[in-house]
């Protein structure tokens, strides 16, 4: 069944008073934009914590519903740690007296982390908790080291942790009112969860029972993030919903599914898998993104990758991970001008009175733009016009520019986010996995281990990457194909991989690539 079928997509449960145009949103969801990959994993695991803690944790959407949850928000958590520059000067200024100390660090605590009436900066309750001042700066400052992007600039409500245990997911906020704040969370990490909720019914429930001890409260790491709080557990921000993925099904969610699952599954230590995490669910998306732009267009199937393993020169493998990486972001203005064609057409009536002698070229203008407007959620006089040609001109243009202006730089970005995108030794941009993207990629499908050719086989029978000379003989045109080149890319492919501890050469000359954690 294709993905666009009306059986398989369901409409906004929400209103679109608030969108100056529904285009993106009917092909991709609301809402895909640009996000760095720390950030898209922690709004994931925030969302799948929040889901969890209600007891809802991967139960299966619909596109209709709306899946509403609250946040943590862990303000006296982030004010310690990233809210707290004379911590370690007053420590080290009142030595010989801690009660001193104190009075002196909760006092400009007070001054400096007070916003307005929303947060009064009273950290009193912290001299119950640790013995000594020192006790206290010597948990704050193990817990600064763990935050995510560090050096990044980000202002203090904006500041993120590694996720160590559920009090370290919280959603940013603005500074001066600590309210919600969508510049850093977009709502794409949210996507990937309704993409795992509506994964196959097995998938669901081995992701839920893989996922589940990362959010159990009473690990020693989680309490010492607690030890920091007023309470038993995180304050919450204010509930939240609206995110809408458009399809019930759809070839991305089983693959994204089993992708994490793969990676869940082989036994890391503590929480190191959300460094392969990161990248793997940032590309998928990335796939999914140009995957549902080719079935707007009528191809059911994922374009084709062709992936550059970073050489010295310009070669034909370089020149067709340039050009299949140009021709696939651009599907997406392609499937919005088809969505807005479907649109034009989509009532009968009003396509028998357009086309009808009685009326003239203003009444039929008119009555298309009111159509329009009611089916793209835009408003009329953005694109009214005198002759119903120009409504549809209109109409397509100002599709156009909101993709352009939003979902073509989250593609990119997300492209960038997975280090599936680069423009290393050259400057275009093109197909050229980094070293995090590829032994991200070989753990997710590899269990134990598989020669490299079934690998790059495996890779492009799910993701349509194209790396060797075999695939690039069946996958790219005739002017790509040269043997020597792909053979080339394939001979990086393997010397990466042994560089990166994944690959080894064998006696009959054969490569294998091994996954080093997997356990039997």
């Amino acid at each position: 069944m294709k993905i666009t079928a009306k059986q398989n997509t369901q409409e906004y449960a929400g209103s679109k008073v608030e969108f100056d145009g529904w285009f993106n949103e009917a092909i991709w969801g609301h809402r895909l934009e640009r996000q760095p990959a720390s950030a898209l994993l922690l709004e994931f695991l925030s969302m799948a914590e929040a889901m969890h803690r209600n007891g809802k944790l991967l139960n299966p959407t619909q596109p209709i519903d709306d899946c509403r949850y609250k946040a943590n928000l862990s303000i006296h958590l982030r004010s310690l740690l990233f809210n707290n520059p004379r911590m370690e000067q007053i420590r080290d200024e009142y030595q010989g007296s801690d009660d001193e100390a104190w009075a002196v660090w909760l006092t400009d605590m007070k001054k400096r982390a007070a916003v307005g009436d929303v947060f009064t900066a009273d950290f009193s309750y912290l001299r119950k908790r640790f013995h000594a001042f020192r006790d206290l700066v010597s948990s704050v400052s193990l817990l600064s080291r763990i935050a995510m992007d560090a050096g990044s600039g980000r202002k203090w409500t904006w500041q993120l942790l590694f996720p160590i245990g559920p009090a370290a997911l919280y959603e940013p906020c603005n500074d001066s009112t600590l309210a919600r704040d969508r510049g850093l969370f977009t709502r794409t990490g949210e996507l990937a969860y309704l993409m795992l909720s509506r994964a196959s019914d097995p998938l669901r429930h081995a992701l839920e029972k893989k996922l589940q001890p990362f959010f159990d409260t009473k690990t020693v790491r989680n309490k010492l993030l607690l030890s920091l709080l007023p309470g038993d557990e995180p304050e919450r921000g204010s509930e939240k919903g609206g995110t809408y993925l458009p399809y019930k099904s759809h070839p991305a969610y089983d693959r994204l599914a089993q992708d994490v699952l793969s990676l869940l599954s082989i036994g890391l230590p503590d929480q190191d898998v959300f460094e392969h995490l990161k990248p793997i669910i940032a590309f998928n998306l990335y796939i999914y993104s140009i995957e549902t732009a080719n079935h707007w267009l009528g191809k059911e199937q994922s374009p084709v990758c062709a992936c550059e393993i970073l050489g010295t020169k310009m070669d034909l493998a370089r020149r067709a991970s340039i050009a299949t990486k140009d021709e696939n972001e651009g599907l997406g203005l392609q499937a919005v001008r088809q969505l807005v064609e479907q649109a034009l057409i989509s009532n009968p009536t009003l396509t028998a009175k357009l086309a009808s002698p009685e009326l003239n070229d203003a009444m039929k203008a008119e009555m298309l733009a009111e159509h329009m407007s009611e089916m793209c959620s835009i408003k009329v006089d953005k694109i009214k016009a005198a002759h119903p040609d120009e409504v549809r001109r209109n109409v397509i243009s100002w599709a156009e520019s909101g993709f352009r202006d939003g979902v073509m730089g989250a593609i990119q970005g997300l492209g960038q986010a997975a280090g599936f995108t680069d423009r290393r030794g050259t400057n275009k941009v093109r197909y050229a996995p980094t070293d995090k993207l590829l032994r991200a990629l070989v753990l997710a499908n590899v269990t134990y281990q598989i020669e490299e050719e079934e690998l790059l086989r495996k890779l492009n029978q799910r993701y349509h990457l194209v790396i060797g000379p075999r695939e690039a003989v069946s996958e790219l045109p005739d002017w790509f194909h040269d043997e020597g080149d792909f053979k080339k890319n394939r001979e990086r492919f393997s010397r990466r991989l042994t560089g990166l501890g994944l690959a080894q050469r064998m006696s009959d000359a054969c490569t294998y690539v091994r996954n080093p954690y997997f356990r039997q």
